[in-house]
């Protein structure tokens, strides 16, 4: 029997957003992709439906809550329900504190912090009234440690691991679940780099399917279990 629940991922038009959002589809759950590359959104909903899914690609800033808002409006209206939203979407830079200019910095808190705040304010009143939903907060290992040349990228994780534990007292009484997922460092396109499994750095980190396993682990659990935290890390720690 197909899992026909609804999912909206931010940040799906590549790396670990792809990977989620096709572990879903393949399922045979109804997806809402939301990302800035119109293209790549529409490449990966329509090899979902070339398989037989159903998806729905929703271009926009994350940054900007009328995209929360109607993303969440138009899988609501697409699907009638809200079953999953996974906050993936996230930037951040390494570098010196006295090298970070103010663009930058208020890039990172509104993708990495604001953007999820806007999704999540936007999913709750449609999971309150089902009594029931899974929210997933794709974290960072810098949301537990402090990294060198990382200040303002660790910040936004721990804030919204901060979130995570806020929402998930605040929600639990709803009937929903609210989860944050700790990655170490994984092969993606994040920071500006290539998801390339030839890299040197592919014999030891993490792939965009490791944490997409995590995440499908959380939304599959049963109905008396509650996963508040998953750290994942390389298995080399060294």
């Amino acid at each position: 029997m197909a899992d026909d629940r609804v999912a909206l991922v931010t940040g799906a038009s590549s790396g670990i957003g792809r990977a989620i959002v096709l572990r879903f589809a393949a399922k045979g759950m109804r997806v809402g992709l939301t990302a800035r590359r119109e293209d790549r959104l529409r490449e990966i909903a329509e090899t979902i439906e070339g398989k037989g899914g159903e998806a729905l690609a929703l271009p926009g800033d994350v940054r900007d809550p009328a995209v929360a808002d109607h993303a969440v409006r138009s899988v609501v209206e697409a699907w009638d329900r809200l079953d999953i939203l996974v906050n993936n979407a996230g930037v951040g830079t390494r570098a010196p504190v006295d090298e970070i200019d103010d663009g930058e910095l208020r890039c990172q808190l509104e993708t990495n912090v604001f953007a999820p705040f806007y999704f999540v304010r936007a999913a709750a009143p449609i999971m309150k009234k089902q009594k029931s939903g899974q929210i997933v907060n794709i974290g960072s290992v810098a949301g537990l440690v402090g990294i060198a040349n990382s200040s303002v990228y660790a910040a936004t994780k721990w804030a919204l691991r901060g979130m995570n534990e806020s929402w998930r007292d605040e929600l639990y009484p709803h009937g929903i679940k609210v989860a944050y997922v700790a990655p170490g460092y994984v092969i993606s396109e994040f920071g500006g780099r290539k998801e390339d499994l030839s890299v040197p750095d592919a014999e030891w980190a993490l792939t965009v399917d490791d944490v997409a396993h995590v995440v499908e682990t959380i939304v599959d659990q049963g109905p008396n279990s509650d996963i508040r935290e998953i750290v994942l890390q390389v298995l080399d720690r060294s």
